[in-house]
């Protein structure tokens, strides 16, 4: 996977530099992950990250679509200054740049859909809530979704931010020497109740820079 400072595509799945070791999804977790849950769960639930699970689409009517990009873009920075307290000011540096090469109007698919506001801060609030400390790689779906993906080796995890806090997501891991496989489509406060079963926290580890 390429590295997102280098991509020279817009809509590429592009990996974040690693982060340090995220709180287990997996079985037996204990107290101070469920904590970390429930912290995390209040946060959603109120201040400006409350807010974002109401965000309306503001997709421009205007037809030159340099200027429906650029619109969508002011927009997707806008709601992430609404929570930059929740996260690394490195990494939100990062996902702006990120941002840029994916709103790129000359790297544009006309065959794609606009990103959405509300898949964008599902993005935002499954990011503080899930509180992976290893970056996720970002790109964008044909019909408008963001997508990040975290991997190791063989193994990969990617989630499809649909909107108001729904995701879809599908995972690849090898245990005990089998390839197994699962995918899904819940509201994000339940993820890791339904992958739990995977052991995916390896996929969220092992890297040298957190999120907050």
């Amino acid at each position: 996977m390429t590295a997102l400072l280098s991509v020279p595509r817009s809509r590429s799945i592009v990996e974040f530099p690693p982060g340090v070791a995220m709180p287990s999804f997996g079985r037996g977790a204990d107290s101070q992950i469920i904590a970390q849950r429930l912290k995390s769960m209040r946060t959603l639930m109120s201040g400006a990250v409350g807010n974002l699970a109401a965000i309306q689409d503001t997709t421009a009517t205007k037809p030159e679509i340099g200027e429906q990009l650029t619109a969508k873009l002011g927009s997707f920075k806008r709601l992430t200054a609404t929570v930059a307290m929740h996260l690394d000011a490195g990494w939100r540096a990062t996902l702006f740049s990120a941002l840029d090469r994916l709103l790129d109007p000359n790297d544009w698919d006309p065959e794609f859909r606009l990103p959405t506001e509300q898949s964008f801060s599902t993005f935002l609030r499954m990011i503080i809530y899930l509180h992976p400390t290893k970056r996720p790689g970002l790109g964008l779906s044909p019909n408008g979704h963001f997508l990040a993906a975290w991997s190791r080796a063989n193994d990969r995890i990617v989630i499809e931010c649909i909107g108001n806090d729904e995701v879809r997501w599908v995972l690849s891991r090898t245990l005990d020497g089998e390839r197994e496989s699962g995918a899904g489509k819940v509201l994000l406060h339940r993820m890791p109740d339904v992958t739990a079963a995977y052991d995916p926290e390896l996929l969220f580890q092992n890297g040298d820079k957190v999120l907050a």
